[in-house]
């Protein structure tokens, strides 16, 4: 699963996937807030943080694949939340 998303270059799909993850969380959780959900944003957002520091293990595939690069998912869900939060 390490292999390069393309040929000549280093990114893998593990962390293309991680960081596909993060923003889709990322997006939805401040899309929440937005239409204030405020409460149930905050609990999606703290559910991934924590499956992405390790804290809390999910036996999903995206559960794991987030774990083993959380700075790619982490990175994103921050990008991505701060994105839709300017446009909302």
């Amino acid at each position: 699963m390490s292999d390069s998303v393309l040929s000549g270059n280093k990114f893998t799909f593990r962390e293309w996937h991680a960081g596909v993850l993060g923003a889709a969380v990322g997006a939805f959780a401040s899309y929440l807030h937005a239409i204030d959900y405020t409460n149930l944003g905050v609990a999606l957002a703290v559910v991934f943080v924590a499956a992405a520091l390790g804290l809390r293990r999910y036996g999903s595939v995206a559960g794991r694949t987030v774990r083993r690069e959380p700075w790619y998912a982490l990175a994103a869900f921050v990008l991505a939340g701060a994105a839709v939060f300017a446009l909302a």
